[in-house]
């Protein structure tokens, strides 16, 4: 079952159970030291929805609606690991083969090729690391904010969106430059993460009538982190950690706006598919 209110008052509780019953969704309501909560069969999650939202709509009375919490668990904490490792063994197949410069020269996001017509440089540039400093740097952000975005949108899901930010950053990146410009390196994606957080915490604050000022406190948060970790050193792209950013608060506005719940296994299995099927394809059309 999907708790569809928390911490409400015993009052608040029966109302619900009320409009629940008279719509024929089936409830549970339950008490714990902060309040009852309400629950109801994931089938029906949207049907309780309508109801309620048109009982308030009626009524001019509202209470807080749950919003499904970060949840970090074992398959959140290992996808960040994994990713991270990715990234580790990528860098090393490179620097082993000896010919580091070649693979940059192949496969980074030269602008003036993306434009040129190849769009696998987009997704294979991400896994390209100039040395170790850099690797360990996106190995730890990547970790770090790419759990927190898997903890809400699912260790699927989450990392293809993260995915997806590092390519389209990467290809406005290369609309941006035309020509004479190279990047490699995930920092794209990293930041792609941190502009998913920023979006969906944005809109989150947003619905409290009271706080509507506090919407505006993640994309500025996001663009702190910008100018602290994304634009040291003059081998840094700051302009694609940027595009990344954009494309993650896009994103991460729309995952909000149209996802009231965490996806289920099927959706999160097929995304990992898909993650595959884009990686392995990208550096097969480049060889």
């Amino acid at each position: 079952m999907l708790i569809i209110f928390e911490n409400i008052t015993h009052q608040q509780a029966d109302i619900c159970a009320l409009v629940l019953s008279s719509s024929g969704v089936s409830y549970r309501l339950k008490q714990d030291k902060n309040g009852w909560g309400v629950w109801v069969e994931e089938t029906c999650y949207q049907q309780a929805l309508q109801s309620m939202n048109l009982y308030f709509h009626e009524n001019k009375n509202r209470f807080p609606v749950y919003e499904k919490k970060s949840e970090f668990n074992t398959a959140t904490i290992i996808s960040g690991i994994i990713a991270a490792f990715f990234l580790l063994v990528s860098y090393m197949a490179v620097h082993m083969s000896g010919s580091a410069d070649d693979f940059v020269s192949r496969y980074g996001a030269s602008a003036f090729m993306i434009l040129d017509g190849e769009l696998y440089r987009t997704v294979t540039a991400l896994m390209l690391h100039a040395d170790e400093v850099h690797l360990v740097g996106n190995m730890i952000s990547l970790a770090v904010f790419g759990t927190v975005v898997c903890a809400i949108c699912g260790s699927g899901l989450g990392w293809l969106m993260i995915l997806m930010c590092g390519v389209f950053g990467n290809l406005i990146n290369a609309f941006m430059y035309e020509s004479g410009h190279i990047s490699i390196g995930a920092s794209t994606a990293v930041f792609g993460a941190i502009g998913i957080l920023a979006g969906y915490q944005s809109l989150k604050y947003q619905r409290p009538f009271k706080r509507k000022t506090a919407a505006w406190i993640p994309p500025a948060c996001g663009l702190a982190l910008l100018g602290l970790l994304g634009s040291g050193g003059l081998r840094v792209d700051v302009m694609a950690h940027l595009f990344g950013l954009i494309c993650g608060m896009i994103m991460g506005l729309l995952y909000a706006l149209m996802i009231k719940q965490c996806p289920g296994k099927f959706v999160q299995l097929a995304s990992a598919a898909s993650i595959f099927i884009i990686i392995v394809f990208a550096w097969g059309v480049g060889q």
